[in-house]
């Protein structure tokens, strides 16, 4: 270990132990068990760093996690000094490694994720068998989003988490992500607090998580497309998790979501129009399924085709992690084909959660008719 490393090392843990210290309060009164810690803080050391607390295999709903997490709480709050080992047992960490710009010429890469695990493990109080590797690349001409990690070695780790009332199915090991993005919790608010009585259309679904809180916030209808059957699967799972289960009021579509657009361009049917779109896709795809879509390219086209199934008085929310997109309201239409006016406003600080707070984990717009 390189006097380099024994620095970079111990400027993690402090901001991890510091960063830990100032968000558990606020996930345990949010309750939220799952939450991001560390997001590239610091140049040096170029990693993201995610915790879990996975709910008890007895918890299955939203009731019984309720019970559970206020009896929790109750036990925190009279200094059950059990209660702490009892979410440390329970508490995993995902770390994910980006290139190391800084590093080129230090070979041994897994030496050095070795000792930032160590940290992670000593901050947190958890065996190192409880914290996942894993290492995200920048990716060329490709969308590897439905493609499974190549964790061979690790077994199969899934469970439960609850986020400010919904639970969600995660996957910590099969894939580069979880399941469940973080950094769009306060959209996912936003909506579940706005959609009551309307009819929700959340494309690129991915694991439904957005589809849930609008379940949860009593939308009259709610469809989710996605192009993967596995990530429909695992929404409906989640839809379960939380008790929804009405075949009257929540579909799910198994479809390219840019095709599955222009094909309700034409259609005069109430079905196919909606009060509140989500439309927040992969910067990039290139499946075997679908056309070739960059959206920093396609992102005017694809919020047009969206803009014309709203009805009136109708909200376009639309997300993007891409870095380089730049947002232009001119290239907006004025109008829908319905003829209802288009206006488009910046709400990217309103959906950026505590737990991201001073980066820009995406971009997020409010385009209203």
């Amino acid at each position: 270990m390189t006097e380099k490393d024994s620095y970079q090392a111990e400027i993690f843990r402090n901001r991890i132990a510091k960063k830990f210290r100032e968000l558990k309060k606020w996930a345990r009164k949010n309750r939220i068990t799952c939450f991001r810690i560390y997001d590239r803080d610091i140049p040096e050391v170029p990693l993201c760093l995610d915790i879990y607390e996975l709910l008890p295999s007895d918890v299955t709903s939203p009731l019984e996690c309720a019970r559970f997490i206020s009896m929790q709480n109750e036990r925190q709050s009279a200094n059950d000094k059990t209660v702490e080992a009892e979410i440390a047992s329970r508490r995993y960490a995902v770390l994910y490694l980006y290139e190391r710009p800084y590093e080129k010429e230090q070979s041994d890469e897994d030496q050095w994720l070795s000792l930032m695990a160590k940290q992670v493990s000593e901050v947190f109080n958890i065996s190192e068998n409880q914290i996942i590797t894993k290492q995200r690349k920048k990716q060329k001409g490709i969308d590897n989003q439905y493609e499974k990690q190549e964790t061979e070695s690790l077994p199969p780790l899934t469970g439960l988490v609850q986020e400010q009332g919904q639970i969600f199915r995660v996957d910590l090991t099969s894939y580069i992500d979880t399941g469940l993005f973080f950094d769009h919790r306060p959209l996912r608010s936003i909506i579940r607090e706005t959609c009551s009585g309307k009819s929700v259309l959340n494309l690129f679904c991915y694991t439904g998580s957005i589809s849930v809180y609008a379940a949860g916030g009593n939308a009259k209808r709610v469809e989710s497309v996605d192009l993967s059957n596995t990530y429909l699967s695992w929404a409906k799972e989640n839809f379960n998790l939380n008790e929804y289960s009405d075949r009257n009021k929540y579909y799910f579509t198994k479809a390219d979501c840019v095709q599955f657009l222009k094909d309700k361009q034409e259609s005069e049917k109430p079905e196919d129009r909606y009060d509140i779109i989500i439309l927040d896709p992969p910067t990039f795809s290139n499946s075997k399924m679908a056309d070739t879509m960059d959206i920093n390219r396609d992102w005017p086209e694809l919020c047009k085709l969206c803009l014309n199934l709203l009805n009136k008085n109708g909200v376009l929310y639309f997300s993007t992690n891409s870095r380089r997109l730049k947002f232009d309201a001119g290239l907006l239409p004025e109008s829908t084909a319905s003829g209802f006016k288009v206006t488009a406003q910046d709400i990217t600080q309103k959906t950026i959660s505590q737990d991201f707070t001073g980066t820009n984990p995406h971009k997020a717009f409010e385009i209203r008719v």
